[in-house]
């Protein structure tokens, strides 16, 4: 089934970053009974500035190493 994810990356105070992905599906496990599930599926820190192409970059690596990257049909 598809995985729908949400990220998010911040730093914190002493100007480390951090990026942060869960990812969230439905599951039918019986005709018309749907189960949603939720998962975080990477956190990782961040050397670099928080500019686009670092963070899809962090994004794709997370989802690569956890095996769902063909699954995501949102972001």
């Amino acid at each position: 089934g598809a995985i729908n994810i949400t990220c998010d990356a911040w730093q914190a105070d002493n100007s480390d970053g951090y990026f942060a992905v869960t990812g969230h599906w439905i599951e039918e496990n019986d005709p018309m009974q749907w189960v949603s599930g939720n998962a975080l599926l990477g956190f990782t820190r961040l050397n670099n500035a928080h500019n686009g192409q670092r963070l899809g970059g962090a994004l794709f690596k997370v989802l690569d190493r956890v095996g769902v990257a063909h699954k995501v049909s949102k972001i």
